[in-house]
């Protein structure tokens, strides 16, 4: 891919920036210290919470990085490489991650009760792998929609609210606030990431090809079972997992083999939206 002759948005930049200031400032004075009813996690040490602090805060600035390189500039072997390399070992990860319990019975937050620097990087690679495969696969189709890129975005920002204050259900939760921060930022994840990805879909299926409104038509119907499941049956590792295995295979698809190739008089198609 050739480098993009689009002035990089200073805007995107800014957006990253004040999340990372709002999370430092919630870290710093409110969150204080991480406790888990299950296991110590060390951070009560006085070292390793502003270690954790700032490591975070890091990787959430490192996705300036990738929008410039993804949207912005040259999408090389190496920034190709990542993508596949991220998509493939977070979703693996996910996946490895949770078989650590009964993924019947127990959630990926419940998980990180007993397991919660493995729910941390959960929360990290996650996020990151979806993130770089959606601006990789806006750029390789020429697709430009600045509401999907805010959307997941902050979808990814609020992930790092959930991995600091996991829940396991009304029996351990600590208090009310700390559910309604895990819930909402699980939530604002899972929407926020989903949303770029359908806009996609549905911009491509407009184009009239079978291929993409399979897709959209799997996706959204993949997405309308987990709601459904979460309703009547309750949460648990598989039905959280089965939207994010889904993203994954799509995007694998989609990203880095030939199966939605689009032919070459179809190669511009109107980007903007």
């Amino acid at each position: 891919m050739a480098e993009n002759k689009k002035k990089y948005s200073k805007g995107y930049s800014v957006m990253w920036l004040a999340f990372t200031a709002v999370y430092a400032v919630w870290m710093c004075f409110f969150m204080k210290a991480d406790t888990y009813p299950a296991v110590d996690t060390g951070m009560t040490n006085p070292i390793f919470y502003p270690l954790w602090v700032v490591g975070s805060c890091i990787i959430m600035l490192s996705y300036i990085y990738f929008l410039n390189r993804y949207l912005y500039g040259s999408v090389s072997k190496g920034s190709k490489l990542f993508a596949l390399v991220s998509l493939i070992f977070g979703c693996v990860f996910i996946t490895w991650y949770g078989f650590f319990k009964n993924p019947f019975e127990y959630t990926a937050s419940m998980i990180g009760l007993d397991y919660p620097w493995h729910f941390k990087m959960w929360g990290i690679f996650a996020p990151i792998s979806i993130f770089v495969n959606t601006l990789y696969m806006y750029r390789k189709y020429d697709y430009s929609n600045k509401a999907g890129i805010i959307s997941g975005s902050i979808g990814c920002a609020a992930m790092f609210v959930t991995i600091n204050v996991p829940s396991a259900g009304e029996e351990l939760i600590l208090n009310s606030l700390r559910c309604m921060s895990h819930w909402t930022g699980a939530l604002v994840f899972a929407f926020g990431c989903a949303v770029p990805v359908i806009m996609f879909l549905v911009h491509m299926a407009k184009t009239r090809d079978k291929r993409f409104i399979v897709s959209t038509v799997v996706f959204s119907a993949i997405l309308l079972t987990m709601l459904i499941l979460l309703a009547t049956v309750g949460k648990n590792g598989i039905i959280e997992s089965l939207p994010m295995w889904a993203v994954y295979i799509l995007m694998f698809l989609i990203n880095f083999t030939k199966l939605f190739e689009l032919k070459k008089t179809e190669d511009k198609q109107p980007a903007l939206v």
